[in-house]
């Protein structure tokens, strides 16, 4: 028995050297500056700019915003001038005065008119398209910032997915091995049952983690193909680039950045400048319009009566119609008002939230280089070099592998949460924390 401990210590020892070679340069990459490491292949800032280039709902957004800036111009217009022309038969009178009417055999009536709005009307659904067109426009940056950060949450699962891969397929492989070199020993009749059992099935949870990660995978990809608008099952570029997410400032100023830059927050104050506009519009109606009106009547036959020039203005009677609208253009600002406040409190809760995430992932993060993968590597060799000795069991050895296996898995993972927490922080606080620079529209 120590004679086959010792071969397959001896195995451990080649094997977990490999193994832990690349483990200490991919921790050693993890400290490098971002400008000292990998950047080829699938970037966030790559993926970031397809998104912003050929997602359908930001372009749809973005016509939206157009139409309501167009708006602008003719909603402060005047009515388009009304004219009208009636005729009359030539019985009425016999001296026709205008040379067409008495060619044709009729008598004409020309009327011009054109509608003047009560003063002020004209500003105030000004101010009703300006705020919408505003709020049109800020809507339009919320979606960007949703999609910018969706963008960098789904570069990062894809990282981690493909890290998690990495790290469980070099688990595949020293199982593997090593599942070889115990069934050696126990058809020799040197090794135990159990130490075969025990390896076997720590392989074969390694064999389902793999589909597991696939799957993942695949789920990962078909979001991002959505956002990029191409096929679910298009084929996406591994990334070599690590998260590098941005130092947090002080939660005062991010506080201070939401209340200013979230354009949620400020859409949410444009609609209620366009509510109080259309509150003040709708009690102006209780004003009425005037309409001026130019006309020519050959009814007449004295030419000094046939030129007419009228005023005729609508009566703003009630009959309940007005305080109806009066009162529901109440209701509509005092509910944007209030939706302001919601939102305020909504935003400020998911900012909290994302803090919390970002904290506890670096707490996992810094406990995964210094305690938990030194630790694991430490016991991992120790229980190899007890059981080479012959005062440990194998399963001592499969349990530290094990252990390694998840600090590793715990590192990735937590390092894909704190990016994807900043990048959610980045959306909160209106894209001053994480600022991208986008000219493609």
């Amino acid at each position: 028995m120590h004679h086959t401990n010792t071969q397959i210590g001896s195995y451990f020892v080649s094997r977990l050297t490999a193994a832990l070679i690349p483990l200490g340069l991919a921790i050693t990459l993890v400290s490098l500056p971002a400008s000292a490491q990998q950047t080829e292949g699938f970037t966030p800032e790559g993926l970031i700019r397809k998104i912003l280039q050929l997602n359908p709902g930001l372009a749809a957004q973005r016509l939206e915003t157009l139409a309501r800036e167009e708006q602008i111009v003719s909603a402060g217009a005047l009515d388009d001038p009304r004219v009208n022309y009636a005729i009359a038969p030539a019985s009425i009178g016999d001296n026709i005065p205008s040379a067409l009417g008495d060619t044709l055999g009729v008598r004409q009536v020309i009327q011009l008119s054109q509608n003047f709005p009560w003063a002020g009307k004209r500003q105030l659904r000004t101010e009703v398209a300006q705020a919408q067109s505003t709020a049109a426009h800020l809507m339009t940056q919320d979606l960007q910032l949703q999609l910018i950060a969706a963008g960098r949450r789904h570069w990062a699962s894809w990282w981690d997915v493909h890290q998690a891969l990495t790290i469980n397929r070099e688990q595949q492989q020293l199982l593997t091995e090593l599942e070889k070199v115990i069934e050696t020993q126990y058809a020799s009749g040197s090794g135990l049952q159990q130490d075969l059992l025990q390896v076997q099935t720590a392989r074969i949870q390694a064999d389902h983690r793999d589909i597991v990660l696939e799957q993942q995978a695949r789920r990962i990809r078909a979001r991002i193909n959505a956002l990029r608008n191409r096929p679910a099952a298009a084929e996406l570029a591994a990334t070599e680039e690590q998260p590098q997410p941005p130092t947090l400032p002080a939660d005062t100023v991010l506080h201070s950045w939401l209340e200013e830059a979230n354009p949620a927050l400020r859409g949410a104050r444009a609609e209620a400048d366009a509510a109080r506009a259309d509150r003040d519009l709708t009690y102006k109606n209780d004003f009425p319009d005037v309409q001026v009106n130019v006309g020519y009547n050959e009814l007449w036959n004295a030419s000094d009566l046939r030129l007419q020039v009228g005023v005729s203005v609508n009566i703003p009677l009630d009959f309940g119609k007005r305080s109806a609208r009066k009162a529901a253009s109440d209701y509509q600002l005092n509910s944007a008002r209030t939706d302001i406040q919601y939102l305020h409190n909504q935003l400020l809760a998911e900012l909290e939230q994302a803090l919390s995430r970002a904290e506890e992932a670096q707490h996992a993060i810094e406990l995964c280089r210094e305690q938990l993968i030194p630790i694991a590597q430490q016991s991992l060799t120790a229980s190899q070099s007890d059981y080479q000795e012959g005062i440990a069991d194998f399963s001592n050895v499969i349990q530290a592998e094990q252990a390694l296996l998840e600090a590793r898995l715990l590192l990735s993972r937590s390092m894909a949460d704190q990016y994807q927490a900043h990048a959610e922080i980045d959306r909160l606080v209106g894209g001053r924390l994480w600022p991208f620079e986008f000219s493609g529209h």
